[in-house]
């Protein structure tokens, strides 16, 4: 990996964002699965977990880009001092990203943090809450995701 400069850094970034265009976005792998039933007492605190749990990233042809980005989520609850996992969802996304910029590993790090998750959200909230539905669950809002300033400021 090479080691640039924060300016070349935030530059190289600048210029990846500035000429990106998505191209597609589709689920490759879904799983999900109910454990059980929501806690009947309503003092039972419900704890929402979602991540990524992998990203990636490969080059399909000039200037096409193709990342994968896997989520996690789960809805728990502590009952007797146990942790009880009673919906579990997992998912693989893959984007489909033209831009007329080399990604490089050091533009991936940070676009993967700042502008994947965006992109996904919106398509995430659907599925995720239909699988409840199919699951025989109410839905739950997810939290809004918000974005990072547009420019790379360097870390």
């Amino acid at each position: 990996m090479k080691n640039i400069s924060k300016t070349l850094l935030k530059e190289n970034y600048n210029n990846f964002i500035g000429s990106l265009a998505l191209e597609d976005i589709y689920i490759s792998d879904l799983s999900f699965k109910r454990s059980g039933n929501l806690p009947t007492d309503i003092q039972v605190p419900v704890k929402v977990t979602i991540k990524p749990t992998k990203n990636e990233y490969q080059k399909v042809d000039t200037n096409l880009y193709e990342i994968t980005h896997r989520v996690l989520f789960k809805l728990e609850y502590i009952q007797e001092r146990q942790r009880k996992v009673f919906f579990e969802f997992k998912a693989t996304y893959k984007l489909i990203y033209r831009t007329k910029f080399e990604l490089t590993d050091e533009i991936f790090k940070i676009f993967v943090e700042r502008n994947v998750p965006i992109n996904v959200i919106p398509f995430l909230r659907e599925t995720i809450s239909n699988s409840m539905y199919r699951a025989g669950l109410p839905p739950i809002l997810l939290p809004l995701a918000k974005s990072k300033p547009d420019s790379y400021k360097g870390r």
